[in-house]
C-alpha cells in the first residue's frame, strides 16, 4: 500500500533540493524534537490511537483472529525507537534492528506482506500527524515550520518500510521451502503405506485437508520424447488440489469437497504426450493409497496420448491391466487359431470383429463403418465361429471374445503372443 493511500500521509511540498539553511533548519529541529518528547510523555495513550487507527484502515488487523496478539506491543516498542532514533541519530541501531525484527516475525507467523506493510505506514502516518497535532495543540510553534523536517520523516519511514519488507521476503522464502518440503513428505507417506490413525490425524493438520473427505487422485505420465507435464496445479472452484512430483509419474490429490469427480475430470487435459488416470472417489485420507493404486491402473488403461481415464468407466479394463498374465493368456486362447492365417485375411478378420464389437453387434451398422455389404460382415462373423469354434450368439463366447480384443487393444499383439509357450505346452487345460 502505498503510502499517499493512507489517511494522514500527504508529504508536504519540500522547496528546498539541497540541505537546509542554518537559520531554517535550526527553529524547525527545535521544534520538532519538543513535539517527538511530548508525544514520548504521552505514553500508551498515543500508542492506543495509532493501534485505533490501524485497526480502522487495515481490516485484517480489525479481525480479533487475525490480527497479531503483539500488535500494541509491537506498536508501542515502534512508536518510541522512531521518536527515540529521531531526537538521537545515535538511536538509529534500535529501529533499525526493531523493524527487521518485526518483519521476521510476521513472516514466521504467516501474516500477509501487503496487510503488515499497509499496518506499518498508516502507523506511520499516524506519527506524523501526532507530531503536528502536538505542536498545534500544545502551542508549541507554528506548525508550519515542520515543513523543514518533513522530507527527513518521510525518508526515514520509507527507508524503515523498506527495511521490514526484506526481512519478511527474507524469511518467508525460507520458510515456504521448509512448509512445502514438509508437505511433499508428508503426501508422499500418505500415498505410498497404509497409515495408522494417529499418523493420519497429524498428516491432516499439516497438509490442512479433513481426515474424513472425499478425495480422488489422478496420476499423470508424459510419454517421451515430447510429453511433459504441466508445472502448475489446476485451479479448480471448490476443489484443493495437492501435487506430489514422482520419478515417473505426477501424483494429484484432489480433496472434491462436495464437487462430483466429472468436475476434476474435465478440469484435466491430457494435451500431447500425456495420459491420466482417475481413480474413483475414496473417503478418508487413510484410502489414498488405494486411490493411487486404482488411478495408476485407470493410467494403464490408456491406449492412446491424449486421454483422460477413469477407472470408473473402465472397470473391465481395469481388471484386465491388473492380471496381464491372465489376460494375455485368455486372449491368446480365443485368437491363436486367427494367427494360423495369412496375415491379410487374419487382420480383415481381426478388423471386422473390432468394428462389430464397438458397433454394438450391429453388422448394418459395422458395414457403413467399413463401406462393404452387411452380407460381407456376417459371412466374416461366421468364418471366425467356424475357425474358433465360438458363437457369437452365446453370451459368455461374446464376453470372451470381448475381453479378449480389450486385451490385444491394451497389450499389444507382442504381449498376447509372448505367452504361447505357457498355452502351447497344455493346450486342452
Amino acid at each position: 500500500m502505498h503510502t499517499s493511500s493512507v489517511r494522514g500521509s500527504v508529504r508536504p511540498r519540500v522547496t528546498t533540493a539541497g540541505p537546509l539553511p542554518h537559520a531554517a533548519a535550526e527553529p524547525s529541529r527545535r521544534l520538532f524534537d519538543h513535539a517527538c518528547r511530548r508525544l514520548l510523555g504521552r505514553g500508551t495513550s498515543f500508542t492506543d490511537s495509532v493501534v485505533h487507527q490501524i485497526r480502522t484502515e487495515v481490516p485484517y488487523y480489525a479481525d480479533p483472529v487475525l490480527s497479531p496478539p503483539d500488535l500494541e506491543q509491537s506498536a508501542d516498542t515502534g512508536i518510541r525507537c522512531a521518536l527515540e532514533a529521531a531526537l538521537d541519530p545515535g538511536r538509529i541501531v534500535d529501529i533499525e534492528r526493531y523493524t527487521r525484527e518485526l518483519g521476521i516475525r510476521r513472516a514466521e507467523e504467516g501474516r500477509p506482506l501487503d496487510e503488515v506493510m499497509h499496518a506499518f505506514r498508516v502507523a506511520g502516518s499516524e506519527v506524523w500527524s501526532g507530531i503536528i497535532s502536538v505542536v498545534e495543540r500544545d502551542g508549541l510553534g507554528d506548525q508550519r515550520h515542520l515543513v523543514h523536517v518533513a522530507e527527513l520523516v518521510w525518508k526515514m519511514n520509507d527507508r524503515d518500510a523498506v527495511l521490514v519488507a526484506d526481512a519478511y521476503r527474507q524469511v518467508a522464502k525460507g520458510v515456504a521451502s521448509r512448509h512445502d518440503e514438509r508437505v511433499r513428505l508428508i503426501l508422499a507417506a500418505v500415498l505410498e503405506s497404509r497409515n495408522d490413525p494417529a499418523f493420519i490425524q497429524d498428516a491432516a493438520s499439516i497438509l490442512n485437508l479433513p481426515p474424513d473427505g472425499r478425495f480422488a487422485v489422478a496420476e499423470l505420465r508424459a510419454t517421451p520424447p515430447f510429453g511433459r507435464a504441466p508445472d502448475a496445479v489446476p485451479e479448480i472452484r471448490g476443489m484443493r488440489v495437492l501435487r506430489h512430483v514422482g520419478a515417473q509419474r505426477d501424483v494429484l490429490v484432489a480433496h472434491l469437497g462436495d464437487r462430483p469427480l466429472d468436475a476434476l475430470a474435465s478440469a484435466l487435459d491430457a494435451g500431447p504426450g500425456m495420459r491420466i488416470g482417475i481413480s474413483p472417489v475414496v473417503h478418508g485420507l487413510k484410502n489414498l493409497p488405494r486411490a493411487r493404486d486404482m488411478a495408476g491402473l485407470a493410467l494403464r488403461t490408456c491406449r492412446a496420448d491424449g486421454e483422460v481415464a477413469r477407472l470408473d468407466a473402465r472397470l473391465p479394463d481395469g481388471l484386465l491391466v491388473s492380471r496381464p498374465d491372465l489376460s494375455a493368456e485368455l486372449a491368446l486362447r480365443v485368437l491363436r487359431p486367427l494367427y494360423d492365417l495369412e496375415p491379410a485375411d487374419r487382420e480383415t478378420l481381426i478388423d471386422t470383429l473390432g468394428v462389430w464389437i464397438e458397433k454394438g453387434g450391429s453388422a448394418v451398422q459395422a458395414a457403413r463403418h467399413m463401406l462393404c455389404h452387411r452380407n460381407t460382415v456376417l459371412n466374416r462373423l461366421r468364418r471366425f465361429e467356424q475357425i474358433t469354434g465360438l458363437e457369437l450368439s452365446r453370451p459368455r463366447d461374446l464376453v470372451r471374445l470381448t475381453l479378449a480384443f480389450d486385451t490385444l487393444q491394451l497389450l499389444g499383439p507382442a504381449a498376447v503372443l509372448g505367452c504361447g509357450d505357457a498355452w502351447d505346452s497344455d493346450p486342452e487345460s
